[in-house]
């Protein structure tokens, strides 16, 4: 659950900021640039702006799973020794 806010988040914060800033970022300025979809360039801004969010937001969520399994691994790992000593 704490993943799913977290992907949400960041899909917000990236897909605003990449739609209010006008200069083109990576990866979402690759869709109208290289025709992987055909958008009128009145909305490829928005599909860039989308894609951004989308990307990053699954980076950050995947980042967060990452460290978090990782921080519970030690939990486990020193609760057990505290255990057995």
């Amino acid at each position: 659950m704490r993943g799913g806010a977290i992907f949400l988040s960041f899909f917000v914060l990236f897909t605003i900021a990449s739609y209010a800033i006008p200069a083109p970022m990576f990866p979402g300025n690759l869709v109208p640039m290289l025709g992987f979809a055909t958008v009128p360039t009145m909305y490829a801004s928005f599909i860039s702006a989308i894609v951004n969010g989308v990307v990053y937001g699954f980076v950050a969520w995947l980042v967060f799973v990452l460290v978090s399994r990782r921080f519970e691994e030690s939990k486990v790992t020193d609760i057990s020794s505290k255990r057995k000593g």
